[in-house]
């Protein structure tokens, strides 16, 4: 396997995923942001424990919540949107929440026992 396609997820982590699927939720009144997400956190999930790099998985959540947080500080206006929550609680909720289809992914290539070549 090329080492080129067992770094590209590594770049998605640099997409903040919970800002975008917010963003979506915003302005197209639509769940498939947050449902894309979810399943999207499943298969990141899998892939970094079948390729072995957790450190990697671990860093990149930070480092996407982390840009979650500085973009959502831009649109003032998601705390009357978000009216119950604060925006950068709930960016930082809902980081926590992705952890768990990632975890079930992790558990779910642990089981399988899949390893993917270096």
């Amino acid at each position: 396997m090329s080492k080129t396609f067992l770094k590209l997820p590594v770049m998605f982590f640099a997409i903040p995923f919970v800002y975008l699927s917010l963003l979506l939720d915003t302005y197209f009144h639509s769940m498939f942001g947050f449902l894309f997400t979810l399943l999207f956190s499943l298969a990141v999930g899998f892939y970094f424990k079948a390729c072995d790099h957790l450190i990697l998985w671990l860093l990149g959540n930070i480092l996407s919540t982390v840009i979650s947080v500085i973009l959502q500080a831009q649109h003032p206006e998601w705390h009357f949107f978000y009216q119950p929550f604060n925006p950068a609680f709930l960016v930082l909720f809902l980081s926590l929440l992705y952890l768990i289809p990632q975890v079930i992914g992790i558990i779910w290539a642990t089981s399988l026992q899949i390893h993917l070549s270096k």
